[in-house]
Formats: C-alpha cells, sequence, structure tokens
C-alpha cells in the first residue's frame, strides 16, 4: 500500500461491558428486589459489612442471569471480585448460553491474563452485539501464544470479517481501519475507501481515512476528510486516543502535505500551492520551521518544482538553495538541485546579434534578463550529491550522479556509454547477476535507450533468475508467472514489456494485469471497473489497453484507455493515450467517437503526427 497508513493499525479496546443498569426482575423475584435495595442502601451509607451479608444470602435467591449480573456488580463495588465471579461462574452453568454472563466472563479471564481460555470463553460471543470482546480475545491469544508474528498477518483475509463484526458491534472506529489495513495489502483500495464511517473520532481518524481515500482515487473526499482533520485538531485534539504512542500523531505538516497533494491530483496546482504557502508562513509563526522531517522538505521542493513549472526560476532556485542546505541527504532535493543546474547551464544566449552588440559594449533589455536569470553551477550540484552519497549510501542518488555526468559530458559515444553501465554492474554486484535494483532500472534504461534489446533482456532474465531462485528445469515462463506476487512492480512491468516485445500477448496481459490491477486478475473482476493501481506506471495501463484491443476485447479496450487518460498527466503520453483510444473506436465504427478522441489528442500534442493523419483519413 502507498504506506501513509499502515502506522495505526492496533487492537481495539473491547467496549465496556459493565455500567448495566439496575436489573429489572419479574414479580415473582421481588424478595431480592427488596434485598437488593437493602444491600444498596447499606453500601450508600458506607456499610460494607452488612451489605456483604444482604449480598452472601441473597445469592441463594437467585432465578435468573440478571439477577447473578445485579449481585456480581455490588460484590465488585465492594472489591469482594472473587465472591462476585463465583456467583457469575455457578450461575453460567446453569445458563451456558447467556450472552451477557459469558461476556463477563471472558472479561474476567481477560483481566486474569488467561487469554486462551478468555478466547475458548468468548467463541459463542462471535456475531452477536459482543463481537468486539471476541475480537479482541481473537487477537490477544494470538499474541499470547509462541511465534513472531509480523503486521502483514494480521492484514490477512481471514481477519476482515472479525474487525467488521467487532465495529459493528462496538462502533469503535479502530476496529474499521484495521479492516480498511487488510483491504489495502490486498491492493483492493476501494473496498477500503468504501469503508469510510460518517462519523471521524479525531483528527488523526479523518487523517487515517483521507490517506485511504487518497489510495482509492478518491481525492475531493480525501480533500474534505483533511479539512474535516483541520476542524477536530484545532480542538486540541491530538491523537486517536490518549496513552496511544506518540507515532500515531498526526502533525500539522502531514495533514497540508496530503492536502496538497489531493489539490495536484485535482489539477488544482495554485490551490496545492496555496495550502503549502500557507503551512510554511504558520510554521514560520509558530518557530516550528525548524522541523527537520523529510515530510516538510518534501513539501518545500513541491513549492520549488511549482516556481519552476510557472515559469519562476527565482523563487525556485531560492528554495532549492534552503532545502539543499537544511537537508543536506534528502536525495529528492539534491536530484532536483542537480536538474536545476544542469538546465540553468544550457541556457545560452549566444547568437551573431547579440554577439554583435556584446562586443559593442551594449546590452539589451532581453540580454539583462538573459543575464540576471539564477545560475546554479553543476559542479556545485554534483559536489553535493556526492558528498550525501558517501554519507548515505543511496542508490537513487547513485544513479542520479551518473545520469548527470553523462548529461553534461561531451564527446562520449554509445559504445563508452555502454561500457560505463557493464562496469557500473560489475561494481555494484551483490551476489552472482543479482544487484541492487535502482542499478538494475538504471542499466535497462540506458540499454533500451540505445536499443541495445538483447543485452537489456539478458541482464533482466539473468537478474530475475538470481533473484528468486528460478528452478532452471522449467520454462522461464512458468517460473516467472509463479513468481509474480513476490515481484516487485517494476520489475512485473519490465517483464510485461519484454513479452510484449515477443508478441507474447498471454504472458504480456497477466503481467500488465498484475501491475495495472494488484492483486486483482483483470479488469472484469476488478472491485472498481474504472480503478488502476494508484502505483502503476500509465504506460503500463495503456499497454494493458492496446493488448485487450489486439485479442478482440475492444470494450475493455475503451475503458481502461478510459481510465488511463484520466490518470495521465503529461501531455505527450495522454495525447498518445487518446490516438490509441481514437483507433480503437475507429475500428468499432464509432467514427464521430473516434474524430473527437483525435481531435483531443492534437489539441494536446499539435505534433502528434499518428493522430494527425487518422484524423486526415476520417474527415475525407
Amino acid at each position: 500500500m502507498k504506506n501513509r497508513a499502515k502506522k495505526f493499525f492496533f487492537l481495539a479496546g473491547a467496549a465496556a461491558l459493565f455500567t448495566l443498569s439496575s436489573c429489572s426482575f419479574k414479580s415473582h423475584a421481588s424478595a431480592v428486589i427488596s434485598m437488593l435495595d437493602e444491600a444498596d442502601r447499606y453500601i450508600a451509607q458506607n456499610n460494607p459489612s452488612d451489605a456483604l451479608k444482604i449480598l452472601n444470602a441473597v445469592q441463594k435467591k437467585i432465578v435468573s442471569p440478571m439477577e447473578a449480573i445485579g449481585i456480581y456488580r455490588r460484590y465488585v463495588l465492594l472489591s469482594e471480585k472473587k465472591s462476585g465471579e463465583k456467583v457469575i461462574l455457578k450461575n453460567l452453568k446453569k445458563h451456558p448460553k447467556n450472552l451477557e454472563l459469558n461476556a463477563i466472563y471472558t472479561a474476567i479471564l481477560k483481566d486474569a491474563g488467561e487469554y486462551e481460555k478468555a478466547f475458548s470463553q468468548s467463541e459463542i460471543l462471535r456475531g452477536t452485539k459482543y463481537s468486539s470482546l471476541y475480537a479482541e480475545m481473537y487477537f490477544r491469544n494470538l499474541i499470547s501464544q509462541d511465534g513472531e508474528r509480523n503486521l502483514n498477518f494480521f492484514l490477512g483475509a481471514d481477519f476482515l470479517p472479525i474487525y467488521h463484526g467487532a465495529w459493528q458491534t462496538s462502533h469503535d472506529n479502530a476496529w474499521l481501519r484495521n479492516e480498511a489495513l487488510a483491504y489495502l495489502a490486498r491492493g483492493e483500495f476501494s473496498a477500503a475507501a468504501a469503508l469510510v464511517p460518517e462519523t471521524k473520532k479525531s483528527g488523526a481518524d479523518a487523517y487515517f481515512w483521507a490517506a485511504v481515500l487518497y489510495d482509492g482515487q478518491k481525492y475531493e473526499y480525501a480533500a474534505e476528510s483533511l479539512l474535516e482533520a483541520n476542524r477536530l485538531f484545532a480542538r486540541n485534539e491530538n491523537s486517536f486516543y490518549e496513552g496511544i504512542p506518540d507515532k500515531t500523531q498526526v502533525s500539522a505538516v502531514e495533514v497540508a502535505s496530503l492536502l496538497s497533494d489531493c489539490y495536484v491530483r485535482l489539477g488544482e496546482d495554485d490551490v496545492a500551492e496555496n495550502v503549502r504557502d500557507d503551512l510554511i508562513a504558520s510554521l514560520m509563526l509558530s518557530g516550528a520551521e525548524q522541523d527537520s522531517s523529510d515530510l516538510l522538505a518534501r513539501v518545500y521542493l513541491n513549492s520549488a518544482l511549482y516556481s519552476q513549472e510557472r515559469d519562476n526560476p527565482q523563487d525556485a532556485k531560492k528554495i532549492l538553495d534552503f532545502v539543499v542546505e537544511k537537508w543536506p541527504d534528502f536525495s529528492p532535493a539534491l536530484i532536483a538541485y542537480g536538474n536545476f543546474a544542469y538546465e540553468s547551464a544550457r541556457r545560452v544566449l549566444d547568437d551573431p546579434l547579440t554577439r554583435a552588440l556584446r562586443a559593442a559594449g551594449i546590452v539589451s533589455a532581453d540580454m539583462k534578463r538573459f543575464d540576471e536569470l539564477p545560475r546554479i553551477p553543476v559542479s556545485d550540484a554534483l559536489a553535493r550529491m556526492r558528498e550525501s552519497l558517501e554519507r548515505t549510501g543511496d542508490k537513487n542518488l547513485h544513479v542520479a550522479i551518473l545520469d548527470l555526468e553523462d548529461r553534461i559530458s561531451t564527446g562520449i559515444d554509445e559504445r563508452a556509454r555502454i561500457s560505463k553501465i557493464w562496469r557500473l554492474l560489475e561494481q555494484n554486484t551483490l551476489a552472482p547477476n543479482l544487484y541492487p535494483s535502482e542499478i538494475v532500472q538504471y542499466a535497462l534504461h540506458i540499454f533500451l535507450e540505445f536499443e541495445k534489446y538483447d543485452e537489456a533482456k539478458n541482464v533482466f532474465v539473468k537478474y530475475l533468475n538470481a533473484r528468486f531462485g528460478f528452478d532452471e528445469k522449467e520454462p522461464f515462463e512458468r517460473e516467472l508467472l509463479k513468481n509474480i506476487p513476490k515481484m516487485d512492480l517494476w520489475e512485473i512491468e519490465y517483464a510485461a514489456f519484454f513479452a510484449a516485445s515477443q508478441n507474447d500477448s498471454f504472458l504480456a496481459k497477466r503481467l500488465y494485469e498484475r501491475a495495472v490491477f494488484g492483486e486483482k486478475k483483470s479488469f472484469e473482476n476488478s472491485f472498481d471497473a474504472f480503478e488502476i493501481s494508484p502505483e502503476c506506471d500509465i504506460q503500463s495501463a495503456a499497454n494493458l489497453a492496446m493488448i485487450y484491443s489486439s485479442i478482440g476485447d475492444k470494450e475493455t479496450a475503451l475503458k481502461l484507455y478510459g481510465a488511463a487518460a484520466s490518470r495521465a498527466t503529461d501531455s505527450y503520453l495522454k495525447s498518445e493515450i487518446m490516438y490509441r483510444l481514437g483507433c480503437t473506436y475507429n475500428k468499432l465504427g464509432q467514427k464521430s467517437d473516434a474524430r473527437r478522441s483525435l481531435e483531443y489528442g492534437l489539441y494536446l500534442n499539435p505534433g502528434n503526427g499518428n493522430a494527425r493523419l487518422l484524423l486526415g483519413e476520417l474527415k475525407s
């Protein structure tokens, strides 16, 4: 899962069971009522000895479970728990199926730390109004047993009905959060988002559900939940419940960061920047701008990238300078700093007229503006990146340094670049044919950039064999499919690419479906017909749609193209998807839909020659 949500997993406490009101007895029990009333008077008068005499006598007259519970309550008030427990146990033997007696005895066993017995006793409570107590005993019993269990164990499908049943009876959102986490772990983002409760218990609760909605691509609703979180935090609610460890605290930085991301996803970049500006201003006022978290660094970085996109290099450089100084090992900022340095070095105003003017000592307004553009020396960027790499060993930073070095190099030919990649692989070998994933991805990128398809495939296949221990006696494709659940997303997408390149549509389809839909097997049986995994590359979704179209399933291809287009943010990629969508409509004979798709594709990218050619054919 995008994991913002995992840190909130914890066991919910059982609902309070023992604030029972005064019992109502049948008329034949009037003597018992009278005696209990008398005991209550002694208790109120702080006369425990006489009260105990009454209770010891009246317990012999018990005829119903509710009478037993009433006596048990009074024993507890008098700190005579053992006597109360005897009353419950005695009457439980007479009424073994009574839910209230079973619930109380379960709680007694739980308080004594006898979790295995408590779990056994609570079995009868499953699916009843005391399901939350059953669920708690289920987990406490598991935890008390030998054997190490990590978080993923508790996110298995078997726990889904337990969490939901417990929430239905206790209305404790903690159980519902656990259920949502289990769905997220399975890649069922819409199923998790469908659990969002009407009432949020706290600001942190609202933030959790906003994160779930974000992962489920419900960005508008996620933003609403984050605004609700801010309102709840304004009431000084800082955690789910008192006593929960600090790791469940939610900061203003986390809320603002996710809120700005929501607005970016909704295409409201200016609103997202306003959110970031407000956060930074409030932190400066409160003196909290010294927060050293990487999340705050990312907020600043996003503001820098926003300024770059708005052609405001002065603000972009100012923010980048601040970020790399304050967070010298935050690799995304260092990489952005290097990119800014490279782009600023590429800016050249050296046409003949400019040279002539400079030679004459004349500076035009355009020349002055150009000379005032902010610049970062590439040497400074590389020095910062190398120093951080030495401290952290960050492989992403290592790859970024190599890429920047290649971009500024002059005279380096294809053979030298390829040789450099082979040396890189050799220097980063973890075991025969096994390398860090970042290094493998960069190597594949360079191989394919120079159309070294065979080299790329050979490295990738050997890497998969080494990483997953493929059985060499079995066909590679079979071993590949068997190991899909263990593979990272980038590995699945590259495997699908190579399968498609070999025209193996069956294997490519299976692999792309896993990349695009997660654990769900196909488009048709996904929870939401338009749901694409938020982690997959949109190009993968477009490629899968093309495969559906090639095998004759054009209706599914249309739906998937549409879903991919709605997710695409790059205008060139979106234009290509609209072209493919137009081709599919055309093959189905839907000419008007085809024309509209092609026209929109050309609007996004006027240089899309394929779209222009097909549109011309349709209009002729």
